[in-house]
């Protein structure tokens, strides 16, 4: 097309403007009309916005100019009058909107060709954010003026700052096209080609579209999971609620890599501390926990995912008994949200009451001591142990594992001769045991069969009374002795001790 030139509509020194109901128009001269001219394609120009309309020359020699109409509400107006040697036209004042165009030929007589097969529109896009997959919806009218000569449409799109990239080639008869791969709280473009079967395109205008949600809280923690049962554990949750969002969904998963189950929602939550109870055999299994700030839009009936908390686990602590020897291991606990600082290994002491033995860095898992060194004169055969995983931060978050049994065997030394009402550490016949049974009794008898003292406390002796009243002659006495260990073995001894005075 050289020596052609562009007109834009500022340019037109007058404009004359002739309104058309349908797609009819006056005709100023009568005469056999003008051969109208082909449009070749409305398409966009994305530099400046404007709508370009390039057309064939009409085959008419003559041509005294070209007019281009614009459609507006199935109303047409004449925007300008170009020059016979001009075949194209910018116009730059549709802003949003995407009308349609025709353009005519005007002979030196006044004849005008019709437009009624002439008229041409860009591809109309719109674009929608869909919270529910999450992703953007393009839609778009079909190019008018190609009817039956589309071969496809090409989708390109890009994120701000990005450039753009083609997404999707459909067919002619798609009209929406969805781009799942975009990433929440970005601004993206998008625009259509339409492709002619002659290989010609069409640009459509520019569309742009927010993927935003509400902002998820400022923060959100996993404060600790600690085992406070056989069977369960307590989940402590620190948030922040000055936002909008204030529902969140605790997870779990019992494997690395398998994908996590609900354990519960909490809706419209009050208190920026939350803590909550899951049942699991917290001796036998270590589950891993997160929270999920979640917000659901009210076109979606599943909640969206905003934001998720650091990991916490139950601490699930094993042992063996090898040679005398007590070995514990452990689950790490991952991770406070300020790491962590150790552990402590404790044991549960006569009342049953947990103490600390050993503290160890953050990297060990594994611990041991031996039955000898448990050994106090009180300690039952049931040692039981639990470890403590202790957060960096001083005064903070704590995890307790679950608690272990060690039984261990029972054994007993039994006195033949006591001095009862003496002041020395031999004023009393009792039985002196490496670790306290589980069930216990002692009777004591006299020459003649005769009861004089019973209890079913490893830990009472007799003072050498007759049913605590008078001291016992000076004799031989027989005794009875029967316990089962935690072991689950069952022992008997019977023999002599002889009552001695000074």
């Amino acid at each position: 097309m050289g020596g052609k030139q562009t007109y834009g509509l500022y340019g037109a020194k007058v404009l004359l403007i002739i309104i058309f109901a349908s797609f009819q128009h006056t005709i100023i001269a009568q005469g056999e009309l003008p051969d109208i001219p082909d449009i070749i394609r409305v398409t966009v120009d994305h530099s400046d916005g404007g709508h370009l309309i390039q057309w064939e020359p009409s085959s008419d020699p003559d041509i005294a100019n070209y007019r281009i109409y614009i459609r507006n509400d199935l109303v047409f107006q004449l925007l300008v009058t170009a020059p016979p040697d001009t075949y194209e036209y910018k116009y730059l004042g549709a802003g949003i909107r995407n009308p349609a165009f025709a353009v005519t030929a005007l002979d030196s007589s006044g004849n005008e060709s019709l437009f009624e097969q002439n008229v041409h529109r860009a591809v109309g896009t719109s674009v929608q954010f869909d919270p529910c997959i999450p992703a953007n919806v393009i839609s778009w009218e079909p190019y008018e003026g190609w009817e039956g000569n589309i071969s496809a449409y090409e989708i390109y799109g890009r994120s701000e700052g990005g450039t753009f990239d083609m997404l999707g080639f459909v067919s002619p008869s798609s009209l929406t096209f969805t781009d799942e791969s975009i990433s929440t709280g970005n601004n993206y473009l998008y625009f259509v080609t339409a492709v002619n079967i002659n290989g010609t395109t069409s640009l459509s205008a520019i569309g742009a579209i927010s993927s935003n949600y509400p902002a998820p809280p400022s923060f959100i923690s996993l404060d600790y999971v600690t085992v406070i049962g056989p069977s369960q554990v307590e989940i402590s949750i620190s948030t922040d609620l000055s936002g909008e969002i204030n529902d969140f969904r605790i997870m779990k998963r019992s494997n690395p890599g398998t994908p996590f189950i609900e354990v519960m929602t909490i809706t419209d939550a009050t208190q920026s501390t939350l803590v909550v109870t899951d049942d699991i055999p917290t001796s036998a299994e270590s589950f891993e926990y997160m929270v999920q700030s979640l917000y659901t839009p009210p076109s979606c009936s599943e909640p969206i995912i905003l934001s998720q908390s650091n990991p916490g686990n139950n601490v699930l602590l094993n042992y063996e008994v090898t040679d005398q020897t007590i070995s514990l291991n452990w689950t790490p606990y991952e991770a406070f949200e300020s790491g962590l600082s150790g552990y402590t290994i404790q044991r549960s002491g006569v009342d049953g009451e947990f103490f600390d033995i050993q503290t160890v860095g953050s990297g060990t898992t594994s611990w041991q001591e031996t039955i000898e060194s448990v050994i106090n004169g009180y300690q039952t055969g049931e040692l039981r142990y639990k470890v403590v995983a202790h957060e960096s931060m001083a005064g903070s978050g704590e995890s307790h594992s679950n608690i272990v049994s060690v039984h261990v065997v029972t054994n007993l030394q039994v006195p033949n001769a006591f001095t009862p009402g003496s002041n020395d550490m031999n004023f009393e016949f009792k039985p002196r045991f490496d670790f306290a049974p589980r069930d216990y009794l002692m009777i004591v008898l006299d020459r003649g069969g005769r009861k004089l003292f019973e209890t079913s406390d490893p830990g009472e002796g007799w003072d050498g009374r007759f049913r605590q009243g008078e001291f016992v002659t000076e004799g031989v006495y027989v005794y009875f002795i029967q316990y089962t260990d935690y072991t689950g073995l069952f022992r008997t001894y019977t023999g002599n001790v002889t009552v001695l005075y000074p």
